[in-house]
Order: structure tokens, then C-alpha cells, then sequence
């Protein structure tokens, strides 16, 4: 999905000069239209994904910063991190105060909602996001761990990230811990093998522990 995102992006500058009337008008209308739709189908119709720890942030980090510094159709890029302390962001203002502020930003741009780690419903009409549309060329692509929230959030699209499979785990986890540690013992790589096999295929989890064994040269660490 990446490969694809990071190509229409790199087609968004020709879109870019097609457009005429200061920006505001595209030359030709057509074009411009099947480019919008397939953004809106490749990079953006909502990708929610589920279980903690297998690559969801970073996978939405990685989309964030193309979006941010590569020419594209979006004129607006917004990344939140949801979580379940939602509301310590909203210190100041209240949510009712806040919302005619962002919508005011946002009627009229063509704009990408990024939200990481959502835990319940997010009311769009509450926070002021207008709903993204083909029509706005504008979209919402969030993460999380549940699919009841998928189904609250009406996504027309879902992506479940899948943990590693048992070989790509063990690469994985071998590169962190590092030859150095593996060959202090022959029994260690096959220890190694079954440390790896119990972190269950989460990336997190594999770095995590494989990081923290990369020190350990004994049987018994």
C-alpha cells in the first residue's frame, strides 16, 4: 500500500501545474477528477487496523511524512494521536469551542485526517472535521485496536496488519540481538530461536526483547 501511496504522490506535482486560475481551477477537469478518486481509493479510504504492537503507528507515521513533505493533491495534513486520554488535549478550550475553529480551517482545503490509536468513537461533527468525501477530495485514515470501533466509525475499508510470520520473526529479532551475542554459546542461538517463537510474531514485542538480550553472552541471561 505504501508503494502505491508513494506513487500517486510522486504523480501530485504534474497535477499540480495542471491546475489554472491561480489554483483554484483545474485545466483539465477530468484528470484532475481520476487522480482525486484514486487517492481517495489507494492512500485514504479509511485503513483501520487492529492488535497492539505490529507496525499501525508506524505504518501511519510513514504515510504522515510522505503526505507532509512531497507535493500532493491534499492541501491540509493532520496527524492525532487519539489513544484513550483524548480529552487531555482539549485543556483550554472545550471541545464546542474548538470545533467551529477547525471547520472554519477546513471547509474549503482538501485535507487528510490522520488518527493513531483509537479506543472509541470519534464524532467528526463534534471537532469540527468536515466529513471526507470524494467529492472534497479529502479523507480520514485512523488505526486501532478494536473492530468494534471500525464499525462505529463506519470504515469503508479495512486493513488488518498481521503479525510476522515465524521466519521474518526470527530475522527480526536475530538483527537485534546481534551475532555477537548469538555466537558467544552454541546453545544460545537455538534459546534465541524459542524467545523469538514466544513474542508471538508482534514486531514491538521482538525488538523489545531482542534489544534487551543483546547484552546477555551466558545460558543462564
Amino acid at each position: 500500500m505504501i508503494t502505491e501511496a508513494e506513487k500517486l504522490i510522486a504523480d501530485g506535482p504534474q497535477q499540480m501545474n495542471n491546475l489554472c486560475l491561480g489554483g483554484c481551477g483545474p485545466k483539465n477537469y477530468l484528470s484532475s477528477y481520476k487522480y482525486g478518486v484514486a487517492c481517495g481509493q489507494r492512500c485514504g479510504e479509511h485503513w483501520p487496523l487492529w492488535l497492539g504492537g505490529v507496525g499501525k503507528t508506524t505504518l501511519l507515521t510513514k504515510l504522515n511524512n510522505k503526505f507532509s513533505t512531497t507535493p500532493n493533491v491534499f492541501e491540509v495534513v493532520i496527524w492525532a494521536f487519539v489513544s484513550k486520554d483524548s480529552d487531555d488535549s482539549w485543556k483550554n478550550k472545550s471541545v464546542d469551542q474548538k470545533a467551529p475553529d477547525i471547520y472554519g480551517v477546513l471547509r474549503n482545503k482538501r485535507f487528510i485526517v490522520l488518527l493513531d490509536d483509537l479506543w472509541e468513537r470519534v464524532d467528526l461533527n463534534q471537532v469540527g472535521i468536515p466529513k471526507p468525501s470524494q467529492e472534497n477530495v479529502s479523507e480520514l485514515i485512523f488505526t486501532t485496536q478494536s473492530s468494534e470501533v471500525c464499525a462505529e466509525m463506519e470504515a469503508q475499508k479495512k486493513i488488518k496488519v498481521k503479525c510476522l510470520e515465524t521466519e521474518k520473526a526470527w530475522e527480526l529479532f536475530r538483527d537485534k540481538v546481534e551475532d555477537e551475542t548469538l555466537n558467544s554459546h552454541p546453545d544460545i542461538p537455538n534459546l534465541a530461536k524459542q524467545v523469538a517463537e514466544r513474542c508471538g510474531g508482534q514486531p514491538l514485542v521482538l525488538i523489545t526483547i531482542g534489544s534487551a538480550m543483546a547484552c546477555k553472552k551466558t545460558l543462564g541471561e
